[in-house]
């Protein structure tokens, strides 16, 4: 069996939402009901976070990408389009790169090409539990991450997401050249404001990869409110996209 918890939803081409750091497939749940219209919609969680266990002392990108791999084999799915948010974008673009031929179409939703010490900064200080706690997230990030080891193993999980984005370490280290690669039809989204993912690292990524469109959100940081008031035009836009011939 697979290692990646996950729930599906829907019929038609398959759709694989990959969540944030910290999160859970939960993250999808404004998006899932949508998305389903049109898609057979897959939201796993990642290793290490909700119902997914970890496998390795330390959380990595490239193992993440492996357990989707795996998924995909155990759901008997060649290829599928991927929605990565944060983190998830991280591992989603791995995939992209490195195993292209599993990818029909990638949205990278919230995350640049590289981590450096600038925009590892952000992430740091999300590692914090104090940063959950002040925006009233604690008990949600508690209840979804209870089988990682009981109420207080939100706060490992959280800070697993720091390490795996360390930019010393990190497999999310691309460069531009690398990018001119893709042939995948790719969508970009980001807040005009985001720390942690820089509107001008975005526009490089916009400029190497050959068949891609950006869309930013304007006034918005790494919050986008895409889980409120901003969930239908973000499934809309992004199922608009999905649905192109090109």
């Amino acid at each position: 069996m697979a290692t990646l918890h996950c729930t599906e939803s829907g019929h038609g081409e398959p759709l694989i939402l990959l969540h944030s750091g910290g999160m859970s497939g939960a993250e999808w749940a404004p998006q899932i009901p949508l998305f389903a219209r049109h898609f057979r919609v897959i939201a796993p969680d990642h290793l290490g976070h909700g119902r997914s266990p970890m496998v390795a002392e330390r959380l990595a990108v490239a193992d993440m990408g492996r357990a989707v791999l795996e998924l995909m084999d155990e759901l008997g799915l060649p290829r599928a389009s991927l929605v990565g948010s944060s983190m998830g974008g991280a591992v989603a673009l791995w995939l992209t790169l490195y195993h292209p031929g599993r990818v029909s179409k990638l949205v990278l939703y919230r995350v640049g090409y590289r981590k450096d010490q600038e925009t590892h900064a952000g992430t740091r200080d999300m590692a914090d539990p104090a940063y959950w706690r002040g925006v009233g997230m604690h008990k949600w990030l508690s209840d979804i991450h209870q089988p990682q080891g009981g109420p207080d193993a939100w706060e490992e999980v959280i800070g697993r997401v720091s390490e795996a984005l360390e930019p010393a370490t990190t497999d999310h280290a691309h460069d531009l050249e690398i990018l001119e690669n893709i042939f995948q039809p790719t969508l970009i989204v980001v807040g005009d404001r985001d720390p942690l993912a820089p509107l001008d690292q975005i526009l490089e990524m916009f400029g190497a990869i050959p068949n891609c469109g950006l869309w930013v959100m304007p006034c918005a940081t790494h919050v986008t409110a895409t889980n409120t008031w901003r969930a239908q035009s973000f499934a809309l836009e992004v199922t608009r996209f999905l649905q192109r011939r090109r």
